[in-house]
């Protein structure tokens, strides 16, 4: 190559070098806005868009889905006892393991604090019944392990259905909600269906 030509390629393989760092930073903005930074999971304005869609497909195709409300119990004496720090591991390892025991299809978000809320597209609240089991069983049986402590924690789950308990986002959470109060009023570490 000439000189002259070697000057232009070191000029475009510049704006080249830039354009796909421009790329990949936009990426990464774009991934910040849409998950939650500790858990890697849904936040809680994207997940609540992602509901709403599901929510107008739903209706348009006359398919069920089934809102699940998680919640860690116990939570606060974890942090209490242990630190926020591992508060935090604990909440990491709740998203993993929720992540591994659902479909690519659900969605998953942190709803607050330690609760978690999952869609189920296209499940009936009997296989919601079940799919929530066994989320609940794979946390109960999975340690955590993280600075030098391994525990094990335990999660209440409830449930509503579209469109048996709610038509629209704030009953159908409102119902998943009042059914997860039921499962800690009935001991913890329980699955609760609304209605129930």
């Amino acid at each position: 190559m000439s000189e002259e030509d070697n000057e232009k390629f070191y000029i475009l393989s510049q704006q080249f070098l830039l354009g796909i760092k421009r790329a990949v930073l936009y990426q990464d903005v774009q991934e910040l806005a849409i998950t939650d930074s500790l858990t890697g999971v849904f936040n809680r304005r994207y997940y609540l868009e992602r509901f709403k869609e599901e929510l107008e497909r739903s209706k348009k195709f006359n398919y069920k889905f089934c809102c699940l409300m998680v919640d860690i119990d116990y939570f606060k004496d974890y942090n209490d006892r242990y630190g926020h720090i591992l508060g935090d591991a604990i909440l990491r390892e709740l998203a993993k393991t929720i992540q591994e025991n659902t479909r690519q299809i659900d969605l998953i978000g942190r709803y607050g604090g330690e609760e978690f809320s999952i869609i189920l597209s296209e499940t009936d609240k009997d296989a919601a019944t079940l799919a929530a089991g066994s989320i609940r069983q794979a946390v109960e049986y999975k340690p955590i392990r993280a600075y030098d402590e391994e525990l094990k924690i335990r999660v209440s789950i409830g449930i509503s259905t579209f469109p048996d308990d709610g038509q629209d986002i704030e009953t159908l959470i409102d119902r998943a909600d009042s059914a997860l109060y039921q499962a800690k009023q009935a001991g913890r570490n329980k699955v609760c269906v609304y209605g129930s």
